[in-house]
């Protein structure tokens, strides 16, 4: 390079690297072939060969090291290679991955020359671990700039230190929340919670090469802050008062005993890898870095790498990446986009929208709720700003985004537009013509059904092949899974705009073929009903959510949860429109109206299951009123009958959604239900839970069992007992 630069020799497949004046080397990461980086055999023997060049040259003072990749530092160890060690049950070489780690990061660690991580993007995983082993960090406030050990998510803990060197810079209570929750932390909490020494807004470079790069704001902070380091020795900065207090033995003890309490808490005991993570955070404490990686860290990740719930875990989270990979480019981007409605879901969709930087018009028929609406995503924004994810003025931009309005002709200027008025055909029919009359000729229109095909919807459309499905879940912030719903009059062009979009806003947009419920709802009727007909049956609320809960149910939310608690959560009014909806599956989805009818007296609230986490006694009077009415005699019951009655319907109705080309393959079904239902990720998804539990004929003998003696909803459709899924 010129302008006094010196290039180092030889050459690098996955580092760009280049010495700058005054002897700071610039080590740009940019692995090959993906477009994030990951630290593999491959990455990480280069990698050592920069430290180590730069450890023995007299011309190098000092190491920065920059991402080339825009909006990735690093996502971590390479976890296809690790998936596949895991398929192939052979661990060697990525035991050998882990010691070359312990002992580089070490190096880098001990060195008398600094090196500095400036961090644009995700640094996630052993990214992050290589910054913490770095001997100070600067953030880019860049919008995907963020910091997390994920590895619990993953069945696993941290393995190249981060159990290790997390609490000796962060402190043992806060070290331990990110390890064993796999939270992401941004760069003002960050700042905070020291972390990172220094943050700085920047503008990325349009054109990622390393000469550019450097000329980044943050970059050249960073490069000050190696040269300030070079002139003074390198030495650990002394614990501030609060975290020696958590040095002590017996402090230290009880604290993980509380981190202890805590995962157990929220995950019960369906994962090991988190309590593993806080043994070897309390057991390395007392040893030396490195000492405490051999000895008390590796040992535990490579138990847990070879575990099938790791297995599980890393499978899903692949599946998560060919879905985000299966997203056609859109050329053109969308900047601005239209919500018609703007109730519940309309507000929220609205709120996240304005997050990523969307213009967006919200359009309802009423002043009223659109105030409210306001005064959701405000709320919403605001409690942002209370953790300290953004700031106050973040706020003020992102709600100036916003613009209500009560007229239709607003929308004109939005290139997609997504419906989420009220479950009612004839109204979202009259929206489709409304939008017809008043967009754009090219503009797209999502709609946000749960409960009518995409093709009901369109019936009457002028212009059919411009409508799309977005199908949002609730809580639209915290539900990672979208299905993309498309018709056989759905352009190309229509559906990659709604994924594009759906990725954009870090969600998994998962296509799915037009059909009653499309897939997540279909399937999940299933679960649902069952419940209710059980509840109809005199079955205990607190025995059918518990055989649920035990079984995992939505244990990764933190907050477990059984069937009838999800139909409070989505609401009676809603869930007895989706199963009337969905009558026409046939004899399979009975909704048990009059049981449920007893529960939504007229004009009053609906009557919820459970009140303040007691069996609600209004429910229960409405219950025994429909057993007076209707009385059912199913006698004893055990426990493993009642998960069969919640479970093995959800089998074959999935089975019956692969049959009619609702998704085309088995691992779609897994990710969707695991990511729109809550059923547990450690189990593999709701197919690999059904084959690694029984053979295909079992399952169908099951329910073939079951339907004698309880109905023909459990009939099992004939392709259960064949090959396919």
């Amino acid at each position: 390079m010129s302008n006094g630069h010196t290039d180092p020799p030889g050459e690098f497949k996955n580092f760009k690297i280049a010495v700058l004046d005054g002897g700071i080397l610039l080590a740009g990461f940019d692995y090959s072939g993906k477009p994030v980086n990951v630290l593999n055999v491959e990455s990480m023997s280069e990698w050592q060969k920069v430290v180590r060049y730069a450890e023995q040259s007299p011309t190098v003072k000092a190491v920065v090291l920059v991402s080339v990749k825009e909006g990735n530092f690093c996502a971590g160890a390479d976890l296809e290679q690790m998936h596949e060690a895991q398929k192939q049950r052979s661990f060697q070489e990525m035991e050998q991955l882990v010691i070359t780690a312990h002992t580089l990061f070490d190096e880098i660690e001990r060195s008398l020359k600094p090196f500095v991580a400036a961090v644009e993007g995700a640094c996630l995983g052993g990214g992050l671990e290589l910054a913490l082993a770095c001997h100070a960090r600067i953030a880019s406030t860049h919008p995907r700039t963020c910091f997390g050990l994920p590895e619990v998510k993953l069945g696993i803990l941290p393995g190249f230190g981060g159990t290790q060197r997390l609490p000796r810079l962060i402190g043992l209570p806060a070290a331990l929340d990110m390890i064993t929750t796999g939270r992401t932390v941004f760069p003002r909490q960050g700042l905070r919670m020291g972390l990172v020494e220094g943050m700085v807004t920047s503008i990325p470079s349009s054109i990622r090469t390393l000469e550019n790069i450097q000329k980044e704001t943050f970059v050249q902070a960073a490069i000050a802050q190696a040269r300030a380091l070079c002139s003074a020795p390198i030495r650990r900065p002394p614990l501030r008062a609060s975290l020696r207090f958590f040095s002590s033995p017996v402090i230290r003890t009880l604290v993980c005993r509380y981190a202890r309490h805590q995962v157990i808490k929220r995950v019960r005991h369906f994962y090991p890898a988190p309590l593993c993570a806080i043994d070897a955070v309390g057991r390395g404490m007392g040893l030396s870095v490195l000492e405490g990686s051999l000895t008390v860290e590796k040992p535990r990740l490579l138990d847990l790498m070879a575990s099938q719930i790791s297995s599980h875990l890393v499978g899903l989270f692949l599946a998560g990446e060919k879905v985000k990979r299966n997203v056609a480019s859109v050329p053109a981007a969308v900047t601005r986009i239209g919500v018609l409605g703007a109730g519940l879901m309309g507000s929220q969709i609205a709120g996240q929208l304005t997050e990523k930087g969307y213009e967006v018009v919200l359009r309802d028929v009423s002043s009223d709720i659109l105030a409210n609406a306001i005064g959701r995503i405000h709320k919403a924004q605001t409690t942002q700003v209370r953790k300290k994810v953004i700031l106050p003025s973040d706020l003020r931009y992102r709600m100036m985004r916003v613009s209500p309005t009560t007229h239709v002709k607003d929308i004109n200027l939005a290139s997609l537009v997504i419906e989420a008025v009220s479950e009612k055909l004839d109204v979202k029919r009259a929206v489709l013509a409304e939008f017809e009359s008043e967009a754009h000729t090219d503009a797209i229109f999502a709609t946000n059904t749960s409960s009518y095909t995409l093709a009901d919807i369109a019936a009457r459309a002028v212009h059919p092949e411009r409508c799309v499905g977005l199908h949002f879940f609730n809580p639209v912030a915290k539900m990672q899974l979208v299905e993309v719903v498309r018709a056989p009059f759905t352009s190309d062009r229509a559906l990659a705009q709604a994924s594009g979009l759906a990725k954009r806003l870090g969600k998994f947009p998962l296509v799915v073929n037009d059909g009653p419920g499309f897939l997540v709802n279909r399937i999940l009727s299933r679960y649902l009903v069952e419940a209710v007909i059980m509840v109809g049956e005199g079955i205990s609320f607190q025995r059918i959510d518990t055989v649920a809960k035990n079984f995992g149910m939505a244990v990764d939310s933190g907050h477990p949860m059984g069937p009838l608690e999800l139909l409070d959560l989505i609401g009676l009014p809603v869930a007895l429109h989706v199963l009337t909806s969905l009558a026409v599956l046939g004899s399979r989805i009975e909704s048990r109206d009059a049981l449920l009818r007893q529960l939504l007296p007229e004009n009053s609230p609906p009557v919820t299951f459970w009140k303040s986490e007691k069996e609600n006694p209004e429910a229960l009077n409405a219950v025994a009123y429909y057993h007076r009415a209707n009385p059912s005699e199913t006698g004893p019951i055990s426990d493993d009958i009642l998960r069969q009655r919640l479970f093995l319907p959800m089998v074959d109705e999935a089975v019956r959604c692969l049959h009619d080309k609702i998704v085309e393959h088995s691992w779609e079904v897994d990710f969707a239900l695991t990511y729109g239902t809550g059923f547990p990720a450690f189990r593999g998804g709701l197919l690999n839970w059904a084959r690694q539990t029984m053979t295909k004929g079992q399952v169908a003998q099951e329910l073939e069992s079951l339907a004698a003696k309880y109905g023909k909803r459990f009939d099992p459709c004939p392709g259960l007992s064949q090959g396919g899924w």
